[in-house]
């Protein structure tokens, strides 16, 4: 597939009751001879040093993504939090625990399918700017995208915009986690944090120029099942000023998913392949498809991401252990939505509720705070 780079199953489906995406006077068209329906996949924190190392030396690069790769492959765009440098070189940070990865591993990515990398996250300053600086030029070398760090605050701000089928979609990524010396200002370079203001002009600016704009957070408690309330908060401002899909991670666990003004949000996916040994169970893969510049439907994908089963490979859990994941998902997404998601027996999500268009509110530049599949499915095989 001809894919543009420019800037810096069975499984649970939720279908989203109406075409939603910001329709009103001066929204952009999908231009002719584009393709119908963009798909997106989306996965939490990948890191691939660690304990994961021996493996990857036994195996080759490529093992932790033999389970998964196919479907990553078949998306349209695919994306991922990286979750540490590749570098060899930099000073530690003092801190508990200081990730990094040899940079001869990463074109493993680019072979799984990853096109996006989000790099706001506590630890990609974990061996300073110089680690920093050589995993910008190593995701250069292998033309995968990346946003939420940058030198300065200003490149650490600046969007992502990726091309392909004739869409245009964005990518933003904020980190609002310790340690606060790895928020990226005027002089120090790092991650972007999401100022109120800033983040809604830079997402209402996106938006005016690409057909679909994610967002990505790195936020919450980690271990922690529910979303504090400031992720509602940011997540919901992110939507407000324009942003049609909120991709959250950093709890190390799965939290609830929301609907909010027809936006779909993930507050956090788990774990992807992670090179440690926590009891951290599932992981999502989240499937979304999009259709005439609105997000049509999503798929949640609920992967074994135990390395103690797995061996720091994740799998697509199956039949009985899918369904609990899916259930545990709804349980966790009851309190976020003012109606109740549905499951039905084929594992559908229903969305009853037609949302309103995903669009900036007026007021938001002063706010502060079977065997057969539709084209949306992904491939069988996963």
């Amino acid at each position: 597939m001809n894919r543009i780079r420019t800037g810096v199953f069975p499984a649970c489906i939720l279908i989203i009751a109406s075409a939603i995406g910001p329709q009103g006077e001066g929204a952009r068209s999908v231009p002719e001879g584009a393709k119908d329906t963009l798909t997106l996949a989306a996965v939490g924190d990948l890191m691939m040093g660690g304990r994961v190392l021996p493996f990857i030396e036994l195996y080759g690069m490529h093992y932790p993504f033999d389970s998964t790769r196919a479907t990553i492959r078949s998306a349209d765009i695919a994306m991922a939090n990286l979750e540490a440098p590749f570098t060899l070189t930099g000073k530690p940070f003092e801190k508990t625990y200081t990730f990094r990865v040899p940079p001869d591993l990463a074109p493993a990515l680019a072979d799984a399918g990853f096109d996006v990398m989000t790099l706001a996250n506590n630890h990609i300053l974990d061996f300073g700017p110089e680690g920093l600086t050589e995993t910008m030029e190593t995701l250069d070398r292998l033309s995968v995208l990346y946003c939420g760090a940058g030198k300065d605050r200003k490149q650490a701000e600046r969007a992502a915009v990726l091309e392909t089928g004739g869409w245009r979609v964005g990518f933003l990524a904020y980190s609002m986690t310790y340690p606060s010396e790895f928020w990226a200002d005027q002089n120090r370079g790092g991650a972007a944090y999401p100022h109120p203001r800033r983040m809604q002009r830079q997402i209402a600016s996106l938006a005016d120029s690409v057909d679909a704009v994610v967002v990505s957070f790195h936020w919450g408690g980690e271990r922690l099942p529910v979303p504090r309330e400031y992720q509602r908060h940011f997540a919901h401002m992110a939507v407000d000023a324009g942003a049609h899909l909120i991709i959250g991670h950093h709890p190390h666990v799965l939290q609830g998913v929301e609907i909010y003004r027809g936006a779909f949000i993930a507050y956090s996916l788990g774990n992807y392949v992670f090179g440690s040994y926590s009891m951290t169970s599932q992981g999502l893969m989240l499937w979304a498809a999009f259709q005439n510049r609105a997000l049509h439907s999503v798929r949640l994908l609920p992967m074994d991401v135990n390395n103690h089963r797995v061996a720091f490979q994740p799998r697509f859990l199956r039949g009985a252990a899918m369904k609990a994941c899916l259930d545990e998902v709804i349980r966790l997404s009851g309190a976020l939505n003012e109606k109740s998601l549905r499951v039905d027996d084929e594992g559908v999500i229903v969305m009853n509720q037609a949302g309103a268009p995903v669009g900036r509110h007026s007021d938001c530049e002063a706010a502060d705070h079977g065997e057969k599949h539709s084209p949306t499915d992904p491939p069988s095989g996963h």
